[in-house]
Formats: C-alpha cells, sequence, structure tokens
C-alpha cells in the first residue's frame, strides 16, 4: 500500500512540476501584452497625427506577436517533452527553472525593441535574441538529459518518437544560434548600415524548411509530434 501510494505521490509532484511550468508560460504571455496601450490624442486630432500616435504602439504589437508566437512554439515543444517524462529528479528541475527563466524574461527583452532600439544602438536586439538563444539552448538541454543523459526517467517505449522530437528540438537551436552569431558578425563588420544585419533573419525561413526536410525522413507513422 505504501509503495503505491509513494507512486502516486510521485505522479502528483511530476504534474505540479508540469502545471507550473504552464503558468509561467502563460504569465510570460500576459505580461507581454499588458505593458501595449492605446496612446492618448486629444479630441480634435488630425488624422495623420492619428496615425503617427499609433505608430509606436504597431511597433509594441509587432514585438507582442512575434514573441507570442515563439513562446507559444516552445510551450508546445515543452508540452511534446513531458508527455514522454515518467519520473524527474533535481537536475531535470533546474534544467527546467533555466528555461522558464528565459522564458519569464521575454516582457523585459520585447520591450527593448519596442521603446529603445533605433539607428546604431542595436543593444535591444542583441538582449532580445540572446533571450532566444538562451530558450532554444536550454529546451535542448533538457531534451538531451531526459532522453540520453537520464533515459531512465522518460517512458522505455516510443524511441521513435524521442528521437524525432529530438532532432527536433537540436536542429531549430542549431538554427537560432547561428542565425544570431551570423547577425552578430554582420552588425559588427557593417555598424554604419543598420540594415545589412537584417538579412541574417531572411535566411530563417530557408534553414527551417531544410531542418524539416532533414528530420522528416525520421518522424514515425502516425507519430502524434508534429
Amino acid at each position: 500500500m505504501s509503495a503505491k501510494k509513494t507512486e502516486l505521490e510521485k505522479e502528483f509532484e511530476l504534474e505540479r512540476l508540469i502545471l507550473f511550468s504552464d503558468a509561467v508560460f502563460a504569465i510570460a504571455i500576459t505580461l507581454l501584452i499588458i505593458e501595449i496601450k492605446f496612446p492618448e490624442v486629444d479630441k480634435g486630432t488630425a488624422a495623420t497625427e492619428i496615425l503617427m500616435a499609433f505608430k509606436p504602439t504597431i511597433i509594441q504589437f509587432l514585438a507582442f506577436t512575434l514573441s507570442f508566437v515563439f513562446i507559444g512554439i516552445s510551450w508546445a515543444r515543452h508540452l511534446q517533452l513531458c508527455r514522454y517524462i515518467k519520473k524527474y529528479d533535481n537536475r531535470l528541475i533546474k534544467r527546467n527553472l533555466v528555461l522558464l527563466f528565459f522564458i519569464v524574461c521575454f516582457p523585459f527583452s520585447a520591450s527593448g525593441i519596442t521603446e529603445h532600439i533605433r539607428p546604431g544602438f542595436l543593444l535591444p536586439v542583441f538582449i532580445y535574441m540572446t533571450n532566444i538563444a538562451g530558450v532554444v539552448c536550454s529546451q535542448l538541454a533538457l531534451a538531451y538529459y531526459i532522453f540520453y543523459t537520464k533515459p531512465q526517467l522518460s517512458v522505455d517505449s516510443q524511441q521513435a518518437e524521442k528521437l524525432y522530437l529530438f532532432l527536433k528540438t537540436k536542429w531549430s537551436s542549431f538554427i537560432f544560434i547561428s542565425v544570431f552569431v551570423l547577425y552578430t558578425i554582420l552588425s559588427i563588420l557593417f555598424s554604419q548600415q543598420s540594415l545589412v544585419p537584417l538579412f541574417a533573419f531572411y535566411l530563417l525561413p530557408v534553414l527551417l524548411m531544410i531542418m524539416r526536410k532533414k528530420v522528416k525522413k525520421y518522424k514515425p507513422v502516425n507519430a502524434e509530434v508534429e
């Protein structure tokens, strides 16, 4: 009876870990939208002036949309990862907390892009991209720990599904880090031409398409992981 109770307690504790993670993802997204407010416009203001007043708000909403999409993708990947966890240990908790740290930093890094970016001052962009790099690297570290460092923490079956999920996480991390490094190099070489470093971002969809083709052959038949 005590053994059964212990297993139930462990299952409940694992569920708490997952629910806590979901709450952090949700709070991070909520904090992003809280920072966006309608600009104050006086009565009788001309239409052109109203449009100019809305320009910062539009930029804020675009940054929110980008961050929302990325956090949503990260949450979906975290959900898929948790599907294969059957046990946990302290090191898994620590790695999960590192991931959540970078997730909850998004409202801060996104505010830098919307409020402080200007020609010749690219620090907010570097902070935002460092935030993204932190998320993808910590998610890869979490997946590697669960599937390879401590495989006993994951379910014994579904090896093909676990390999497919790990490869997607691995190549996504590689792509984002590569774009980050390329952007940094271009920013140093073309410091006086702010548009040139943006070329690195145009490579992102191309690299993601290549990644999908590369890992598609590992996708199991009727796999739940997309």
